[in-house]
This record gives C-alpha cells, structure tokens and sequence, in this order.
C-alpha cells in the first residue's frame, strides 16, 4: 500500500479506514478489534502487531502504547499510526523490524479519546479530554470560549485599559508580555480568551468553568483524588467508558511488559515513579527505568524526568496512568510528551518551569520571541495570527489575535512527520528489552525399566527480568515461569509436579532448571511447555534414547 500521510491530523473517521487499511493488506501482520466505546458511541479501535505465522500474540512479549488521551493532543494519534505504519512497512525488507514482529506483539491504541478529538478537529471548541458536561451539567456565569468573529477559530483578545496588566513587547508588536509593577507608560490592555459572556453584568470579566472538564488521565485508580481536589477527575476511578475500556484492554493482555503514553504539551520523557521518588522504589527498577530512558533521551533529544519531580516542580496530578501502571501493575511506563511550541525558545521544561516561579520576565520574553521567530521561518502559514480591531457585542473594540489554535501543543504540518519518526526509536527499542524465554533440554538419563531422568534448562535472553520491575514481584501481581510436562499414553509422572513453577528468570541469562523423573512408554519421548507471562511461551520436544 502506498505510504499514509504524516503531514496532517487524523480525524475519527481517517483513522479507522486506515487501521482497517492495515489489516486488509497486511493480514498476517495487524488485526484490529474494538474495545469500547466513547460516551458518544464511537468505537475505540485497537491494532495489534505481530507475525500470526509465529504464534498468537498473547504468546509473546508485548509492548502497549496508547495515544490521544487528551482530545486537543492530536499529533499523539499522528505518532502512533507512525509507529504501525513503520512496523507493517519494514517487515518485508528490514531484518530487525521481521525479527522483531516475529517474537513481539505490538498493541496501538491511537485514539482514546474519540470525542475529545473530533470536537477539537472539526470545531472551533477545545476540551482536554471527554466531551461529557463535567463538573457542571448547566453552564455558569463567566466567559466561556468561543468564536465570537464566526472566522472558525478561538483566538485571544485584548482591550486596551490604563489599569490593564499587560503590554505590547518592544522587540514585536505581536506579542504581550506581563505589565511589571513600576511600568506607569502605556498603552496598557486586558487579555482575555476570545469568547462569549453568560450573565455580563457590564463590569468584570472573570472566566467560567469548564462544561467539558473531564480529564481522563485522572480517572485511573492509583492515588485519586476527588474533584475538588483534582480537576478532571471524574465521579470515581474509571467512571468514564474510555477509561475503562483501556484498563480491561491491559488486564486481558497479561503479556503487556513495557507501556509508552503518546501526549504533547512538552518535549520530555517523564517516566515513573510518580507518588514516590527514585529512593523510595526498589534500585533495580530505578536502573532499568534509566537504561531504556537515556536511550530514549538520546534518540529524541528530549528532557527526561520522574512524574515525582514533575509533581514537585511544575505541577501536582493525582489518579494518572503512569501511577496506576507502576504502582499497580508494577510496569515500566513512559510519558512521551512529542511537542511543545515553548521548546523553539527554550528546550528544558524545568527551566520554562524556573523562570516561572522566579517570575523571570526577560527570560519569558525572550523565549516567545524565539518561538515567534522559529515560527516565521519554518511555517507557511503564519503561525501567530495578527491582532486585528473587531467589534463585540458585548465589550465594544476590542482586538483578535494570538497564536494559531492547536499550535502550541501540536506539531506543525511542516514538521510533524519528523516529530512522529523522532519516537519510533525510544519506542523500538523498548520492545527489545523486553524478557524472551527460550528452553532446551538439558539431561535425559535411563534410570532402568523404561524411568527416565528429564530436565530442561530455562534462559532469559532479555535485558528485563521476567517479573518486569521488583515492585511487581512486592506486589505479587508478577506470575511466576512454569514448566508443564506432557506425556503420551501410558506413561507417567513418577516424581516431580507436572507443572512447575521456576520463579522469575534475572535479565541476560537468568535460567532455571525444571527436572521430572517419568516412566516413558516404548516411544520415550514427551513435551515440556514453558511459560512466562511476560517473555512469551516456548515448547521443547524430549526424545529419551538409551
């Protein structure tokens, strides 16, 4: 099939056809089921990649990545269909992708939030994630965004004021910056949301709440928190079908081992532990959470950090994915956060963050005036719209303008494919390091009149323990890798469970022995199934021979 394009945002619609796209030309290679449904209706596809030829893909190891949680994140979807494109189009040619696909399963969900994205793609309208009426079923009084000049999209506006707070930037006439305390020289302005008035009482201006305040990345049962201290949080863990449809994706595919979450609003990797900080999680995990992120880190040129220092430095969140795929589930989870406008002026978000809190006004400035200038040089359409006078129906003159809707948390067209191929690696990778299990028979030994003496060596070849994290094995949620032995016809067990439990296998090379004594029928051979939850299933045939 000819290659999709990586160049635009998928609507609801786009994206279906082309996961169904995936299955029909490679049918060996990607199947799609539907595991829920939105609070719309719409279906919440999902694409698992992997060679059918080799095995089912509960059989072997997998690595779980999920998109488009948050509506308006729409290069997230872009990246993820990337991901499947690059996996089902380098099977044929690509060595390592064949190998991979061979002995991995993939499983894609690029839209989580088929709602959110549709009213952000076809609608002036922006939600963080459901569009279900939350917290308020009735609208209150406030501003509420809207496109008040019907030119289809929600910019800002501005009023000039004498005791406004903010000012016209003497290095561009585009941008507003903070009016400082001793500043006495206008001319001043109020910046608002463009939008519409419920109940204008001719005075102030203040903001009202959201009508679509879901957030879905706070609707997960680890650490949650009501709505009055977490926005977004919905009535209760996993109350909304979105939710909870990926929660039962991921407790049906007990063979997920590694978890990657595509989000944009900066240009980092935040990995867990979210709740805790690194001393207070088992050191092994801290390593391995280490390991595959630097590497990420490197490919991508991102920042990397905990949720924990997140939460320390930027902003607090309770009732997330990350915590309850760690602290739950004992998994090893990456937030990919794909773009952020802010980054063409200043790459670090922790900075960003510093010069917030020391209210450090040059460096901001400076910072909107790179982004402003990367987006001249680098975009065809402008990506700052210029203010422009407009008469509202409700404060008079006021101005129109901002930056383009959509842009400071998503990729531009000229640059999205880049951003969408900038992950594929990290992602990749993670996959390799992920437990494999291979078995082979160790020792047959006669014991005299048809006993036999049968043992089979178990071995990780992965970097990751087949328990995944240490916090698995202290919750008790990592399953242990059994051996089972089958016999033919008249033979039996004389000594030794026929399955056997060996216990979780170390990474690079961590093996176990499982040992049977069995009396064999005149064709002296039997079967010994191994299975790790995490690295996959392996069969041994035993042929005794004297």
């Amino acid at each position: 099939m000819d290659a999709p394009r990586f160049d635009k945002y998928y609507r609801y619609d786009e994206m279906v056809a082309l996961l169904e796209q995936f299955a029909a030309e490679y049918p060996t290679l990607a199947q799609v089921e539907v595991i829920g449904q939105s609070h719309e209706g719409r279906d919440i596809p999902a694409l698992t990649v992997t060679n059918a030829d080799t095995g089912a893909a509960l059989s072997k190891p997998a690595l779980y990545i999920d998109a488009n949680i948050h509506g308006s994140e729409v290069t997230a979807c872009s990246s993820c269909l990337y991901i499947a494109w690059r996996l089902l189009n380098g099977y044929a040619d690509d060595a390592e992708i064949a190998a991979m696909l061979d002995t991995t399963a993939f499983y894609l969900i690029p839209m989580v939030s088929p709602d959110g994205v549709e009213h952000c793609l076809s609608t002036p309208g922006r939600v963080r994630s459901g569009t279900r009426l939350y917290p308020h079923e009735e609208e209150k009084d406030g501003l509420y965004p809207d496109d008040v000049d019907g030119d289809g999209r929600i910019l800002q506006m501005r009023i000039e004021d004498p005791s406004g707070g903010w000012k016209v930037s003497e290095h561009d006439d585009r941008l507003m910056i903070p009016r400082e305390f001793h500043d006495a020289d206008g001319p001043f302005y109020r910046v608002y949301s463009e939008g519409s008035i419920r109940n204008f009482d001719g005075v102030e201006v203040r903001g009202a709440p959201s009508k679509q305040g879901l957030d879905f990345n706070r609707n997960f049962p680890s650490n949650w928190r009501i709505q009055s201290q977490q926005g977004g949080a919905g009535d209760w863990p996993f109350s909304e079908p979105e939710t909870r449809a990926i929660a039962e994706f991921v407790k049906a595919h007990p063979n997920i081992g590694g978890m990657h979450s595509f989000h944009t609003g900066f240009e980092a990797i935040i990995r867990v532990p979210c709740s805790e900080g690194d001393d207070d999680i088992p050191r092994e995990d801290v390593a391995r959470l280490l390991d595959i992120g630097n590497y990420g880190k490197e490919r991508t040129g991102y920042a990397m950090f905990s949720y924990n220092e997140l939460y320390k430095n930027i902003y607090e969140a309770y009732g997330d994915f990350a915590t309850w795929a760690y602290h739950h589930l004992g998994l090893l989870y990456y937030c990919d956060e794909l773009w952020d406008m802010r980054a063409r002026g200043n790459p670090d978000p922790m900075d960003v963050n510093r010069m917030e809190k020391e209210r450090d006004a040059a460096g901001l400035e400076q910072m909107h005036l790179d982004m402003l200038r990367w987006a001249d040089e680098n975009m065809e359409e402008d990506g700052f719209i210029r203010w422009t006078p407009f008469d509202h129906p409700q404060l008079g003159p006021v101005e129109l303008g901002g930056w383009r809707p959509l842009l400071g948390n998503n990729s531009p067209f000229e640059c999205l494919e880049e951003t969408c191929r900038n992950i594929h690696d990290f992602t990749f990778a993670h996959a390799k390091s992920l437990p494999r299990i291979s078995a082979t028979v160790h020792e047959t030994e006669s014991l005299g009149d048809g006993v036999w003496r049968v043992s089979v060596a178990v071995v990780n070849g992965g970097y990751l323990p087949t328990s995944i994290t240490r916090r698995a094995v202290d919750l008790g949620v990592a399953k242990p890798v059994t051996a089972t032995i089958s016999l033919p016809d008249g033979a039996e067990v004389v000594s030794g469970a026929e399955k056997q439990e060996l216990g979780h296998l170390a990474g690079y090379g961590g093996r176990k022995k499982a040992e049977w004594i069995v009396r064999l029928g005149e064709t002296a051979t039997c079967d010994v199934e191994i299975h790790s939850e995490k690295g996959g299933a392996r069969s041994v045939h035993v042929a005794c021979e004297a």
